[in-house]
């Protein structure tokens, strides 16, 4: 019987493997296979580096194996687990030896460091740049004409994002094919974003800023933009500005819409939206958006069913766009949606506190398949039982990674029991917990936190918050003693200098440590890191006023 190795395939051939393997499995694993395979990843010229999510020990590690020439895809992360990573980065490279760069992302970068690469990165080979800016102040004009003037000089860029920043677009056009706008102050209108970007294939724009235009003339403006995907989310344009940009866009295929309370009662209409979209967009795939209001009186089941009545005819089932209509009765919130739901997060209510309706026949598991966060307060016993009683026997939440808790005295294991039927936590990444304790309270269900911890067994990042401050060094130490060794990422919310310097001096097992805080504890940071270069802790970090990140090495 014959048996098959790695060691004889082609090098073409394992360097295409390496191509869907991540950094550190490659330089931590099959690098140290063999030699031969040692000498291929020497050699291997298509490195897609992602270092948002690594260790500083490893960071420095893989840096002594990196050839400038051999990148053609590059991540880096000033986030809360990786604080100074960019900064160190630039210190170790010349960023302008890396000619074959094709894509580059800075997350979480400064002002200052976003041009310097801006500045020496090679634009005849750039096709991807994504920029995410420090959520402060918004950047300096200096920034936005620099970044601005950058962007036209990128010939070949074919695809750009860019969060809380200021955009600054000439009257000129770009050859950019996907866009991505978040958080962003725009000098033009989305109109003249069709108009001077008119390669246009994929626009998403989320809480930005730019200026209206007569709604009239938009009506007659000669634009018929090659648009196939259009997402608008949290933007302030009345409904006539978002029919105007609709009329514009006669090849859109997907169209995602996730609006703000106040949207006119015609956006909930399902007979209107199958109307115009007949009328005006015939080429249309898929329709995906999420509505909600608040209201100051009781809704029926029967209106539920009025709503949802116009999405039961031919032209919704047909096309199979599934919508779903709740009602929460006790905080008198409206939902209408698209299914699946089309946000990635969400905060959950009993099922018992809802009136609820749709144009589904059968019911289905996907419905929340693309809900990534997900928060929750506690449930009451008999509030578990009547809601297992409705819940399907599927997890309902089978993708999400971050998971936001309320945990008061009323936590109990048959609230544990009802989040493992709601959520798969093999997913989870993240878990945010506030504690609502007094010291007697939080002794009584110290063993129901550790059930819930370990359930969550593949959580590498936790966040802590106690309502009672005083209580928040033994709360965490009692905490921390229940985590398994593979979380390395703490954020705290602290009260002043001396509780981040205890946490500082206490926790050492942690890869990144960030601190909230809205209280005097500045003036005192600098003795704060003083003391922890004495006892030669190696770290690099962030810091404001609000909130200081170490990454830590050894």
């Amino acid at each position: 019987m014959s048996t098959s190795s790695l060691h004889v395939l082609p090098t073409e051939l394992l360097h295409r493997i390496i191509d869907y393997i991540d950094t550190e499995t490659v330089f931590f694993s099959f690098r140290n296979v063999c030699k031969h395979f040692y000498t291929i990843v020497n050699t291997y010229n298509q490195y897609q580096l992602d270092f948002r999510l690594i260790t500083k020990p490893k960071f420095c590690f893989i840096r002594h194996f990196i050839q400038p020439e051999n990148v053609i895809s590059l991540v880096l992360s000033d986030g809360h687990k990786t604080s100074g990573q960019i900064k160190l980065f630039l210190s170790l490279f010349n960023i302008s030896l890396f000619t074959r760069l094709r894509s580059l992302t800075l997350i979480q970068v400064s002002e200052s460091d976003s041009i310097v690469y801006l500045q020496h990165i090679s634009t005849c080979s750039l096709v991807s740049l994504s920029i995410d800016y420090r959520n402060m102040p918004r950047p300096i004009t200096t920034t936005d004409d620099f970044l601005s003037t950058n962007l036209e000089k990128l010939r070949n860029l074919r695809k750009f994002e860019l969060s809380v920043s200021r955009l600054t677009i000439d009257n000129m056009q770009y050859p950019i094919q996907h866009m991505k706008l978040t958080e962003c102050i725009l000098n033009k209108s989305i109109f003249d974003i069709l108009l001077h970007f008119p390669h246009l294939e994929t626009l998403m724009v989320s809480s930005i800023s730019t200026p209206n235009i007569d709604e009239n003339l938009a009506t007659t403006m000669q634009i018929k933009s090659k648009l196939k995907s259009l997402t608008v989310e949290g933007y302030s344009l009345c409904m006539n500005m978002i029919i105007s940009i609709l009329l514009c866009t006669p090849s859109l295929i997907h169209f995602k819409l996730i609006a703000w309370p106040t949207m006119p009662e015609l956006s909930w209409s399902g007979r209107w939206w199958a109307e115009f979209f007949q009328k005006n967009l015939n080429q249309l795939k898929l329709f995906e958006f999420f509505f909600n209001k608040r209201i100051d009186y009781k809704e029926t089941k029967c209106d539920i069913e009025s709503i949802i009545a116009p999405f039961r005819t031919s032209f919704w089932l047909e096309k199979q766009w599934y919508v779903a209509c709740n009602y929460y009765k006790n905080t008198h919130k409206l939902e209408l949606y698209s299914i699946p739901i089309c946000k990635s997060n969400i905060s959950y209510e009993c099922t018992t506190n809802k009136i609820s309706s749709s144009n589904l026949t059968n019911d289905v598991p996907y419905i929340m398949d693309n809900v990534r966060s997900l928060s929750l307060d506690i449930i009451q016993s008999a509030a578990i039982i009547r809601d297992n009683n409705l819940l399907s026997n599927h997890t309902l939440f089978s993708r999400v990674n971050k998971l936001t808790l309320l945990i008061t005295n009323e936590f109990s294991n048959d609230f544990i029991d009802y989040l493992l039927k709601l959520i798969d936590f093999s997913q989870l990444y993240t878990l945010s917990l506030t504690l609502d304790l007094n010291q007697q309270s939080f002794q009584n269900i110290i063993k129901i936190i550790n059930n819930l911890l370990n359930e969550a067994y593949n959580v590498q990042s936790i966040k802590l918050r106690s309502s009672r401050p005083a209580y928040l060094i033994e709360y965490l130490q009692t905490i921390c003693s229940m985590l398994s060794n593979q979380v390395k990422h703490l954020t705290v919310y602290i009260q002043d200098a001396d509780e981040m310097q205890l946490i500082l001096n206490q926790f050492e097992n942690f890869s990144s440590i960030t601190f909230h805080s809205n209280m005097y504890w500045y003036s005192k940071f600098d003795n704060i890191t003083e003391e922890l270069r004495m006892k030669g802790r190696d770290f690099i970090y962030y810091n404001n006023r609000m909130y200081a990140s170490f990454w830590f090495g050894k």
